[in-house]
């Protein structure tokens, strides 16, 4: 059962009368490099569900509708498993003035939508001024959807971990392998691999957020008009592997990493080969969330001897 057969729910024709009303448009391929000038303005670094490759590949399930107002992106997702509407961080310059007139707006828009005031994934950096914004917020902290984020050099001190040095090498000597930049021809060998190396472990109900499979050959599709890197891995002209990140302001983010687990280094490889073709400029490394899935979790830990768990959290409007 793929993504388009599961039970969605379809936006309401009224709510996008609503939003339409109040200039909101959904984020196309084309807004990038208008979200990357406000992306240039944030103070610090955002988390990885809020950068705008996100926003696009997960388009199915969460899609995103944005406008501009008081010099900042305003922007929301339409939950399509729960039927509701959600605000995601403001993308700019965070000033508590900018933020207070920020909020002004979007309230009053979930007060026209009549939906609960909720924003998802803030960063802790970004807590201060929401506190300031003139909203009194319920917070909530999932250790669950904490970001992993490592500075390069701890990265790479645990890429050098003897294990991993080993199967990385272990890797180099044994197969016939060879590496190739994504391009948009290559949707349907990655959707083919994708099937087999995730899909067959998983019924689509416990993809319960939508379909990855969908996800990646949306990124693929498109990767030429995107600002986003990534390679395949194929041994003996097969594909087992492939890497997706996106960079900026000096954040990497590992996006999507998937491979056949059964092939001894291929993890360690794709890990290492990101690092030095994407990283060596950068000073964050976002390795992503555990989503609670505790073997993800051991290998995330087990990355590097030093990493942080930064925050994504939820904030609700209190009732009073």
């Amino acid at each position: 059962m793929r993504l388009d057969e599961k039970k969605y729910f379809d936006i309401p024709r009224e709510l996008l009368r609503k939003m339409s009303e109040r200039g909101y448009r959904r984020v196309s391929i084309s807004d990038e490099a208008l979200f990357d000038s406000y992306y240039d303005r944030m103070n610090d670094h955002w988390s990885s569900s809020t950068c705008f490759c996100n926003m696009y590949s997960w388009g199915d399930t969460f899609p995103t509708f944005f406008k501009e107002a008081k010099d900042m992106i305003i922007a929301v997702n339409y939950v399509r498993e729960d039927g509701c509407l959600t605000g995601i961080p403001f993308i700019g310059e965070y000033t508590i003035p900018r933020i207070r007139e920020a909020m002004a707006v979007l309230k009053d828009d979930f007060c026209c939508f009549g939906e609960k005031l909720t924003i998802l994934d803030v960063s802790p950096w970004m807590y201060p001024f929401y506190e300031e914004s003139g909203v009194d917020f319920e917070v909530e902290d999932n250790r669950n959807y904490m970001d992993y984020t490592f500075t390069p050099a701890q990265f790479l001190a645990g890429m050098n971990a003897k294990d991993d040095r080993y199967r990385y090498r272990y890797f180099l000597r044994k197969n016939n392998y060879e590496v190739f930049d994504i391009v948009p021809s290559m949707k349907e060998e990655i959707r083919c691999m994708m099937e087999e190396v995730w899909c067959d472990g998983l019924s689509c109900d416990q993809c319960h957020y939508g379909c990855l499979a969908k996800v990646i050959e949306n990124l693929t599709e498109c990767f030429d008009r995107l600002k986003v890197h990534g390679f395949l891995v194929r041994i003996d002209g097969r594909a087992v592997g492939f890497s997706i990140v996106s960079v900026k302001r000096g954040l990497g983010i590992y996006q999507y990493k998937n491979a056949y687990n059964r092939i001894k280094g291929l993890n360690e490889f794709l890990l290492r080969e990101t690092f030095d073709r994407y990283m060596q400029d950068v000073d964050t490394i976002n390795y992503t969330e555990d989503m609670g899935v505790e073997n993800l979790r051991k290998y995330k830990e087990h990355m590097a001897p030093e990493f942080s768990l930064t925050s994504k959290m939820i904030l609700t409007e209190k009732e009073h």
